[in-house]
């Protein structure tokens, strides 16, 4: 699998370029395949029709119709697709990092920010409903749009994400990036339950698959398709005993159908799961 840079990738799509900033209106067929995406500047993606489905290192979460998210540089697994006869469809914004820094600097918003966020999902209200039409109409017309002009459209939208997403904003556009050992525990931890593959797993954590394996070791001592397993089981039997039963559970742990999680169960704790069931009530 290729890894997609953005927004190089999106060349071939209707847009307006002023200088290091972009508007892009995006249309696809379904991607029914999960593409491993990099961006290189920050994007804020207004979904028009359809849905994306997209992993970050700490989290994951679909943007569907009516929704927005704001996504800064770094790693994404991605999947678009469409939910009607129409193509997928969306309106791009990218801007690189001297912009988000000269707007925190111009707003005096260089405060001591939280844990950076791995996204900003928003709703489209009428004002940003407004804004996507404006970039819309620019972007057919072909505009050619002054930097400074491109610059202050930038800001308008931030100033908008501000008044709702304050504190996730600023830290977004501070951009604290965790050392690579948490980004590595980050990708692990938050992605237990995502069925992604090692290979798309140490993309997410900036890694050749080789490193991914070696630095997992050293920072679990244990292989990581291991521990991944024997992490679902463990979850598999508080889940359990608390009443959830495995023909609803084995899908959430990502197996492929109910009897490969029995004999899974079973190998790891000498029970069937409904034998365990039993036996906690």
């Amino acid at each position: 699998m290729t890894n997609i840079y953005i927004p190089e990738a999106t060349e071939n799509q209707s847009r307006i370029t002023a200088g290091n900033i972009s508007f892009v209106h995006y249309q696809e067929q379904d991607s029914l395949q999960n593409s491993r995406v990099v961006f290189n500047c920050y994007a804020i993606s207004f979904v028009i029709n359809g849905e994306k489905a997209i992993y970050r290192p700490s989290d994951n979460t679909v943007v569907a119709t009516g929704e927005g998210i704001v996504i800064p540089q770094g790693n994404s697994i991605m999947a678009e697709h469409t939910l009607n006869e129409h193509q997928y469809s969306s309106i791009l914004v990218f801007f690189p990092v001297s912009v988000a820094t000269a707007f925190l600097n111009k707003h005096q918003l260089n405060t001591k920010a939280s844990a950076t966020p791995d996204y900003i999902k928003f709703r489209q209200t009428s004002y940003l409903a407004g804004y996507i039409k404006s970039l819309q109409a620019l972007i057919h017309e072909e505009q050619n749009l002054p930097y400074e002009l491109a610059v202050n459209k930038v800001e308008e939208l931030l100033l908008v994400l501000l008044q709702s997403h304050r504190s996730q904003l600023i830290a977004l556009l501070q951009s604290n990036a965790p050392s690579p050992a948490q980004l590595l525990k980050n990708v692990v931890e938050n992605n237990l339950f995502n069925n992604l593959t090692l290979g798309e797993l140490a993309f997410l954590a900036h890694k050749s698959l080789a490193s991914f394996k070696r630095d997992f070791e050293k920072a679990y001592q244990i292989a990581p398709g291991r521990y991944i397993r024997e992490r679902k089981l463990e979850v598999a039997r508080q889940e359990l005993s608390q009443g959830k039963n495995a023909t609803s559970l084995y899908l959430d742990l990502g197996y492929d159908n109910l009897s490969n999680f029995s004999s899974a169960f079973k190998k790891k704790f000498g029970v069937s799961p409904k034998q365990y069931q039993l036996s906690a009530q």
